[in-house]
């Protein structure tokens, strides 16, 4: 949990209450002035070689490595994830995020040309393609995977030739630190990548502050504050936002199996993932399933997770486990029944017992849309056009699974899925894959991060076009020779663009 205490942020472990770290807030009055020292930086770092740029980004992935332990516990300590989820979650994943972009990037980011082809009939000439940065790239990030889900969108930003300003959660002040000092170690020059620390008002402060492009990652509400603030004053904006996602079970699904990769899918990161499992709809009867993810659920070991052996730790805040008990209750007087869990244990922390719900209409889902806790519903359907109908029903749209052995049968279903990831026989892992395209659809969010796409949001393109001076070009004849000119676009459409 933070606390913003005397303008100084302090952030506690939400399983002990122990103080893991704090950090004085960044007066709102200098943001302005680190955004201009950022693009002060920027300057000269995008006329950088790309080899230069790619040696820079080596060292900072190779000290993530190096510390990679600490990282761990850090994680473990202020966000409450055991330490095995911290490092197979956010550490690995960051540092083939990185390297993907080192291997990657000078291929993708080099420029290129485009011929006219058939319109060369009307002496149009070679576009030459060339990407150009932003300048300053703000990014506000997020607490729940304070490593993965910031420090892949900075080194893509740097490795376009950006320089990056950029503020942690105030939930995660101490990772936010830690990934700033392997930052400047890195010897990045001075000021291309600097932090701003606070809570909405900084956030706000560096929309103002003069970037050229936003990046922000979180909760709905908090997301659409940003682009509003980003639409008034025309920045464009990337905007990673909640899921809820759905789940589909095919009739040929394995019970045993499925139930635990769902379970997990649901639960890890104790369910503040936004890609986690929250509605599974199943072809046939749910109660086996609901039954199988309650059994599931009931086993895993809630508690501190320093602790040899605990599976699912805390909440992030005391907040935000009140928020998420209201929308459980909420789901019950809608028609869900509890399976298991439903409470908070007793004691200190902010724990919440892995919870399976049994609906039997669609009034509990909406009851629990954008719930960022341990819970699964679920639903029985009457065929996979149903389920269809049902998953797509949401208004977040940032992944979907479908479970099924015949996977002829679960790709025809996941084609018809509105998601910006889709996965068969399988759940949350896939937002790992260094190379894809991560981000959602409607209230999930707009565009991507990661891979080639997340690449090419920190650049924009720029074609150049040339003719030797003289010489025959269109605009030397149009005035006074229209007959002429007008013969010519008659054959030219009757070539390529006969009627019907």
């Amino acid at each position: 949990m933070s606390i913003l205490s005397e303008d100084t942020l302090i952030t506690t472990n939400p399983a002990t209450g122990a103080r893991v770290g704090s950090r004085a807030a960044t007066p709102t009055s200098e943001v302005e002035a680190i955004v201009r020292r950022a693009g002060e930086a920027q300057a000269g770092w995008q006329d950088r070689p790309w080899k230069e740029r790619r040696a820079a980004l080596t060292r900072w992935r190779r000290i993530l490595s190096r510390d990679r332990g600490r990282w761990a516990d850090l994680i473990r300590d202020e966000i409450g994830k055991p330490r095995v989820e911290a490092m197979a979650g956010d550490v690995l994943p960051t540092l083939d995020g990185l390297r993907w972009t080192e291997r990657y990037a000078g291929r993708l980011l080099r420029g290129s040309t485009v011929g006219p082809s058939w319109q060369r009939m009307l002496l149009i000439g070679v576009a030459r393609q060339r990407p150009i940065p932003f300048g300053v790239v703000g990014i506000i990030g997020t607490w729940n995977y304070p490593l993965f889900l910031n420090a892949t969108a900075i080194a893509q930003a740097l490795a376009a030739g950006n320089a990056v300003v950029w503020k942690p959660s105030e939930l995660a002040t101490a990772t936010g630190m830690l990934l700033q000092e392997g930052i400047d170690e890195a010897g990045f020059p001075t000021g291309l990548v600097a932090p701003v620390f606070g809570g909405a008002d900084v956030g706000r402060a560096l929309i103002d502050a003069g970037i050229r492009k936003a990046v922000f990652t979180g909760g709905v509400a908090g997301g659409r504050r940003v682009l509003a603030a980003c639409g008034e004053l025309g920045i464009p904006a990337v905007a990673e936002l909640s899921g809820f996602d759905p789940a589909i079970v095919l009739p040929d699904a394995p019970l045993g199996s499925t139930a635990s990769c769902i379970a997990w899918a649901a639960f890890v990161g104790c369910g503040q993932t936004c890609v986690a499992v929250k509605r599974v709809y199943v072809v046939g009867d749910p109660r086996p399933w609901a039954e199988e993810l309650a059994a599931a659920a009931n086993a895993l070991r809630v508690g501190d997770p320093s602790r040899e052996g605990t599976d699912v730790g805390p909440m992030i805040t005391d907040g935000a486990r009140a928020r998420f008990d209201d929308m459980i209750k909420a789901a019950v007087r809608a028609g869900a029944r509890v399976i298991a869990g439903g409470e908070a244990p007793g004691g200190p922390g902010w724990f919440y017992r892995p919870t399976v719900l049994l609906g039997e209409t669609p009034d509990a889902e909406a009851a629990l849309a954008g719930a960022f806790g341990p819970v699964v519903l679920v639903r029985g359907v009457p065929d996979a056009d149903s389920a269809v109908a049902a998953a797509n029903a949401s208004e977040f749209a940032l992944g979907a699974s479908v479970w099924g052995k015949d996977r002829t049968a679960a790709r025809a279903v996941a084609r018809r899925l509105l998601a910006g990831s889709v996965s068969i026989n399988d759940a949350v892992t896939p937002t790992a894959h260094a190379g894809a395209p991560f981000g959602g659809f409607r209230s999930s969010g707009y565009g991507r991060t990661h891979g080639a796409e997340g690449l090419r949001e920190f650049v924009q393109m720029s074609a150049t076009f040339e003719r030797p001076a003289g010489g025959f070009r269109p605009q030397l004849y149009p005035y006074g020779k229209t007959r002429m000119v007008k013969r010519m676009l008659d054959f030219y459409c009757r070539l390529f663009h006969p009627a019907a």
